[in-house]
């Protein structure tokens, strides 16, 4: 018997296997405690084993291009006796949760896009508003060069990469954190899934090393943020008059200088992005002893610059460490 209630998933088309599994994974979570409907009771096999009870209704996952989500979303938000969760690309760049609600804060929510979005309620409602959209399938593949090696020429643009697709009119202050968040986002993918290789250098003479860019960018980050425009006493962590090129050098293959560095970047990036939000407005300003009067319009401009000048190292350490080009 059907039921009167129905459960839909909607992922963005173009999302990899492994995104569009987590975008539901994270939808069924947040949906969950917003049922009405409990979960089945428990049941035993034929051994006796038990297993715990599963949401009844059936949950068909769908596909969907980001207008199609986008529309899905507000019609589904504005009807009544629907519950309605989307996962956003806001959330879907945050490291944690925290980094997310601070970033959601300054995004306006007509520059918010959807990467997956559930919808529950009445079935013949919930039906209307999804049946035009196929199940969702995996994405093209990606074009290969001889060997299964990702051809250079075609990466860019690249149908699952959502950093530079938001929209590119609308509020400075909201584009400026954008396209820095975009770049801040460049670099963790650069160093994904790598531990002690951070610290692998480039060709000699250069000390350069993944590990040494996030040590560098935060002592940027740092500088910037806390004592030119905040005016404190914040030295850098990582290099000092004595030592300038510390943040390179000390990039050692050790799990704890590791763990150091992304904790104190992800601190001065939260800092920063708290900073950005409470300003009354671009031209807040603070006196450097480089560059004399700065305003935070000019620092969010640098930042960017000097993310974009570091990503193309990262492009060349990370290919030498394991051939991985394109994120």
């Amino acid at each position: 018997m059907a039921l009167p209630t129905k459960l839909v998933l909607v992922v963005r088309a173009d999302l990899p296997a492994a995104s569009a599994v987590n975008a539901a994974a994270v939808l069924g979570l947040s949906m969950g405690g917003r049922l009405p409907v409990a979960p089945a009771a428990d049941a035993k096999d034929a051994s006796g084993g038990l297993h715990a009870g599963l949401n009844p209704h059936p949950v068909p996952v769908l596909s969907a291009t980001p207008e199609q989500l986008r529309e899905l979303y507000a019609k589904a938000s504005a009807g009544e006796g629907l519950v309605t969760v989307g996962f956003n690309e806001v959330a879907r760049r945050a490291r944690d949760y925290d980094d997310y609600l601070a970033a959601l804060a300054v995004t306006p929510g007509d520059k918010i896009d959807h990467v997956a979005v559930a919808v529950f309620g009445p079935r013949n409602r919930v039906t209307a508003l999804t049946k035009r959209l196929p199940l969702h399938g995996p994405a093209p593949e990606r074009h290969e060069a001889a060997g299964g090696r990702r051809r250079r020429g075609g990466l860019f643009p690249t149908a699952d990469d959502r950093r530079f697709s938001t929209p590119a009119t609308g509020d400075e202050r909201w584009m400026l954190m954008d396209v820095l968040r975009a770049q801040r986002a460049t670099l963790e993918m650069k160093c994904s899934g790598l531990d002690a290789e951070l610290s692998r250098r480039s060709v000699q003479p250069s000390t350069l090393s993944l590990l040494g860019l996030v040590r560098h960018l935060t002592d940027v980050e740092r500088r910037w943020f806390r004592h030119v425009l905040g005016g404190q006493d914040a030295q850098p962590l990582f290099s000092s008059p004595a030592d300038p090129d510390g943040d390179f050098d000390g990039a050692v293959a050790d799990p704890a200088v590791v763990a150091a560095a992304w904790e104190a970047w992800r601190a001065e990036v939260a800092f920063a992005d708290g900073f950005v939000a409470d300003a009354p407005d671009l031209d807040v300003e603070g006196d450097d002893a480089w560059r004399g009067r700065v305003s935070l319009r000019w620092v969010l401009i640098h930042l960017i610059e000097e993310y974009a000048r570091h990503n193309g190292h990262a492009d060349l350490l990370r290919e030498r460490i394991d051939g991985t080009i394109g994120v």
